[in-house]
């Protein structure tokens, strides 16, 4: 799965920025690793990553400062300028990265709204989720939501999924149980 590869190639370049001679690596690794916490979600490595880079790096790479405005808006929980951020022309090694980052981040905006809204305007949803009309169109015959016909903007209404998750019970929760019920019987 896409997620573990990026758990394992963090470790690699965690690893080889502790590793390296002089304390300091390649620019390349550098945004690589920013990229991988993106993705994972993990803004406080994200942030000390940001914080431990040298300050020539930082000044002289348009395409760290523009990680770094995507992590911000991350950070701010600012969709519009996640959007606005992320569509730059990212360099080979992180381009990839960054493209599943967006997709990741639209899947979950898609999926939060379908949980926390009744209905949302059509504009609203394309904010969010940085979609034409065409792909929002697209987007609710696949999850079979409802599109209201209309005067601009329409309106749409998310059909709630019935997520079954299966019952986990802890063995700390298990092992109560069964001392409770043994306690029970012989008392």
């Amino acid at each position: 799965m896409f997620s573990e590869k990026i758990r394992q190639l963090t470790l690699l370049l965690e690893k080889q920025e502790l590793e390296a001679p002089s304390g300091i690596v390649s620019i390349q690794l550098y945004s690589e690793l920013f990229a991988a916490y993106l993705y994972q979600n993990d803004l406080a490595s994200a942030r000390f990553l940001w914080k431990r880079l040298p300050q020539s790096m930082k000044t002289s790479n348009a395409e760290l400062e523009q990680m770094y405005k995507v992590y911000v808006s991350l950070w701010n929980n600012d969709t519009a300028g996640f959007y606005k951020a992320i569509n730059h022309d990212w360099s080979k090694h992180v381009s990839e990265l960054m493209f599943e980052l967006k997709e990741k981040i639209q899947q979950e905006t898609i999926a939060l709204i379908g949980r926390a809204y009744s209905s949302i305007f059509e504009n609203v949803f394309a904010e969010m989720t940085n979609q034409t009309p065409d792909m929002i169109v697209d987007t609710c015959r696949s999850l079979n939501w409802e599109i209201v016909d209309g005067p601009q903007p329409r309106l749409i209404i998310p059909k709630r999924t019935v997520e079954e998750k299966p019952i986990v019970v802890s063995s700390e929760d298990q092992l109560q149980k069964l001392t409770d019920f043994v306690s029970f019987l012989e008392n």
